[in-house]
């Protein structure tokens, strides 16, 4: 879209908006937690649509929980999200040197390890709240090709790819791009910053457990790596929650051992995404409320199955 275009009244709102997200990367980090909260505050109330996708899935989930745990975790999932909300206008437009104060890597010796092997590297992210977070943190250091989910204002999707292309070295693709670039880049050695959990349909995806639900599940990490053999390298970025207690926000980004040999040391296609869902859950339930539960996890149901939303 032209500039021309971009510049329609119709997107000023969206302007004003971005320059506002842009202006916050210079803001106290108290300040910015004290909005977040209460971005959090207002969103538990008048975010009617996404607070009950939340709760359906926590429903669907945890059957065993009672209302007021679903309650809680659902409010303070929302309560995370907004404050990585904020923290996006410092990761994205503010000084460098707060992706390293503020990102903590753990275990980082999981991925020097892998990348020693000069091979190409899968990083296994999914929808954590740091998510966003831990993908710029990394792209600081190395270069980075992955897949976005294109935005239907053309102002914010220019504003999303500055931000997440702030070191000149990210390679970024919408999904309507196909994966042909992605295994490009992975086959020279490019990392692959890969986000695996979210429902598409059943385009290139089969149903496969999540939490004892039927879940379309993509079939493209098993897929990759047995194009490219990438090793995969899990990585889940979270907010700190003794941070929060201090009124800031920190990240950590835990790296986990490669899966070598992955899919086939685990078996076949379905055994190979079974494999990945059980991972995923197995972080879930270390911390759930820092899992995003406000997207359609179970939006595509089995043949026959009634909707759940």
């Amino acid at each position: 879209m032209s500039e021309q275009n971009l510049n329609a009244p119709k997107y000023w709102s969206a302007h004003i908006a971005s320059w506002l997200l842009k202006s916050m990367a210079s803001w106290p980090d108290g300040l910015r937690y004290r909005l977040g909260k209460g971005m959090a505050f207002l969103a538990t109330r008048f975010a009617k649509s996404r607070m009950h996708i939340a709760r359906t899935n926590l429903r669907l989930c945890f059957p065993d929980w009672s209302d007021e745990q679903v309650e809680q975790v659902s409010q303070q999932q929302m309560h995370y999200f907004a404050q990585a909300l904020m923290d996006r206008s410092l990761f994205w437009f503010g000084r460098k040197e707060a992706l390293f104060s503020h990102i903590q890597p753990r275990d980082e010796y999981h991925l020097h390890a892998a990348l020693a092997q000069n091979r190409p590297i899968i990083i296994l992210a999914p929808h954590f709240v740091g998510l966003d977070a831990g993908g710029v943190r990394f792209n600081a250091e190395y270069p980075t090709v992955s897949m976005y989910q294109r935005q239907s204002n053309p102002v914010f999707d220019q504003l999303m790819l500055e931000g997440r292309n702030r070191s000149g070295q990210a390679y970024l693709y919408s999904r309507q791009d196909g994966v042909r670039k992605l295994i490009k880049m992975l086959r020279e050695n490019i990392p692959l910053y890969y986000l695996p959990d979210m429902d598409f349909g059943r385009k290139d995806a089969i149903f496969s457990t999540f939490f004892g639900q039927e879940a379309a599940t993509l079939t493209a990490l098993p897929k990759l790596a047995n194009l490219t053999q990438a090793l995969i390298v899990p990585c889940i970025t979270r907010i700190d929650p003794e941070s929060m207690k201090q009124g800031k926000t920190r990240y950590i980004m835990q790296y986990y051992p490669a899966w070598d040999g992955y899919p086939d040391s685990v078996g076949d296609e379905a055994q190979a995404v079974r494999f990945m869902n059980a991972f995923i859950e197995a972080r879930i339930v270390e911390d759930p409320a820092q899992y995003l539960w406000m997207h359609k996890r179970f939006k595509t149901r089995p043949e026959g199955a009634a909707g759940v939303y």
